[in-house]
């Protein structure tokens, strides 16, 4: 299809103005790719690169092509003819591998919460170059201590772990976990369970990825309870094992049903379990995440979600659904696009004039908390699942960030 419709939707295209940064121009770019033999072009690899995979074409599309689909097989065949002693793919392998080591993890995590406590965060932005102050910006401080998975014999619903969101967003899981037991469930979290494989599948690591799929397919079992997930783009990934693992006789089948049973948090919450009373008015921008907007089609919910919670007025953002630049690694790989999208994301905010953002993906939580660090908002960012299941949390952040 090259109809078009979709250039307006593509943030790389919306900023860098060439056709071969949309995607109209990077499936042309694939044709060429599949039709010759051999290492791809470098121009190429940089254009089928700098796209961040939001799927913003996806929901532009007519004919519903499969975009990231597409553009996640493209990248697996371009590692696949780069040459095995390539010292570039073999960094990234490292980089993006990091995710499944969750006590590393936790680790660095403790080590950021340090980094701020002690004033480094801030002396850095003023001393450091420019690039090297943004990646710095970016660190996450940890929500207390890591999420540790409880298995439970009569879960009725399962809860991803995470990487990042076990590591970092401890306390946000346990608000998750709150929520879901307000509202009557019981709720398990099966050890052996890895990272989702995620961001190996958007770099091209498609055997990686494949590994970590199995292993969560085994972990998780063949039962019937909903699979609870609270970061947007390992839902949508989780939702795709199906088509991942389509041509293993072994594990297809398993992978389908397993895809099936996957739910966002907030498909599993009904507003009437999110029902409390902030004791005042607050104003709340929601921040729709690509892959649970695009990905996943999930944008009422979670605004139904907080307009339970009593004194939150939902206040609307320009252009809510448009990347913010995080894109799992895209904000270290692509740093000056990321900066530009985030740039964007930041003035919507702060003319929305919200007391919290609020969003349902840990990626772009620490994108949008960075940017507006950096504009000299100290609004705060707070995740979906941490605002539901904790209003209160809510509820001082937004006082906090007016003294």
């Amino acid at each position: 299809m090259s109809c078009g419709l979709c250039l307006n939707d593509c943030p790389t295209y919306r900023v860098i103005g060439d056709e071969a940064d949309s995607p109209r121009g990077r499936i042309h770019l694939i044709r060429e790719l599949l039709a010759a033999p051999g290492a791809a072009k470098a121009s190429t690899v940089a254009h089928l690169e700098a796209c961040l995979v939001c799927r913003a074409c996806e929901t532009a599309c007519p004919s519903l092509v499969p975009f990231g689909r597409i553009m996640e097989g493209a990248r697996e065949e371009i590692a696949q003819r780069r040459a095995p002693s390539g010292i570039r793919g073999r960094v990234r392998a490292m980089l993006v591998d990091v995710v499944t080591h969750p006590d590393l993890l936790a680790a660095l995590a403790r080590v950021a919460a340090l980094y701020d406590r002690v004033g480094l965060r801030a002396i850095a932005r003023r001393v450091l170059p420019r690039r090297l102050a943004d990646m710095q910006s970016l660190l996450p401080t940890p929500e207390g201590a890591p999420y540790r998975p409880t298995p439970r014999d009569d879960a009725d619903v399962q809860l991803l772990a995470g990487c990042v969101m076990r590591a970092t967003f401890g306390d946000t899981q346990r608000a998750t976990v709150s929520a879901l037991e307000r509202g009557g469930r019981s709720v398990g979290s099966p050890a052996g369970q890895e990272c989702c494989g995620a961001l190996h599948a958007h770099s091209g690591l498609g055997d990686r990825a494949r590994e970590l799929a199995r292993r969560n397919v085994d972990a998780f079992g063949d039962g019937d309870a909903p699979i609870v997930v609270t970061a947007a783009g390992c839902g949508a990934h989780l939702r795709a094992y199906g088509h991942l693992l389509r041509g293993d006789a072994a594990y297809a089948e398993r992978a389908r049903r397993f895809a099936s049973r996957v739910r966002d948090a907030s498909e599993v919450l009904a507003p009437a379990d999110a029902r409390r009373s902030l004791g005042r008015p607050l104003r709340v921008a929601y921040q729709d995440a690509c892959h649970l907007a695009h990905g996943q089609g999930i944008r009422r919910q979670p605004r139904d979600l907080l307009r339970a919670i009593a004194g939150v007025e939902l206040v609307t953002i320009a252009d809510p659904e448009r990347c913010c630049g995080s894109a799992g690694i895209y904000n270290l790989t692509h740093p000056d696009l990321a900066a530009e999208l985030q740039r964007q994301k930041v003035a919507a905010i702060l003319a929305a004039r919200p007391d919290v953002v609020v969003s349902a993906n840990p990626g772009c939580i620490l994108q949008m908390q960075a940017g507006l660090r950096a504009a000299g908002s100290d609004v705060p960012v707070v995740h979906l699942m941490r605002a539901v299941g904790d209003p209160a949390y809510l509820s001082k952040g937004a006082s906090s960030s007016k003294r």
